[in-house]
């Protein structure tokens, strides 16, 4: 199951209905702070977040699941900010917005091994 967390409800949408496409189940949040109770009640195995969210932004979002899920892969994602400013210390990929759906579908399948078994609906 993937997590996409972003305050604009049109492009979650987008994003959402291509990873959809590509068999994977999606859950969605408006910010960060849905997104931990969402984690909280689901079994998630990748979140792709937006960065510049109100509430809880997605590097305060990224500060928390280390805490609590410290292995958890994360694709931050932003049209604003340079990429070197997102790695933080690599623990976590960084993809540019507007998002390439070819490039996000191989970030994924690189940050979910085989082993993690990332839920697809038709994989």
């Amino acid at each position: 199951m993937i997590l996409l967390v972003d305050d604009e409800e049109g492009y979650r949408e987008l994003i959402s209905r291509v990873l959809t496409k590509a068999g994977y189940e999606v859950l969605q949040a408006a910010d960060g702070l849905q997104a931990l109770s969402l984690l909280e009640e689901s079994k998630v195995d990748l979140v792709i977040s937006d960065i510049l969210m109100p509430a809880l932004n997605g590097y305060a979002l990224v500060a928390r699941l280390r805490a609590k899920w410290p292995t958890m892969p994360v694709i931050l994602t932003t049209g604003f900010l340079p990429a070197a400013k997102t790695m933080m210390n690599g623990s976590v990929d960084f993809i540019p917005k507007p998002i390439n759906a070819e490039t996000l579908l191989d970030m994924i399948q690189r940050r979910t091994p085989p082993s993690s078994q990332v839920t697809r609906t038709n994989g």
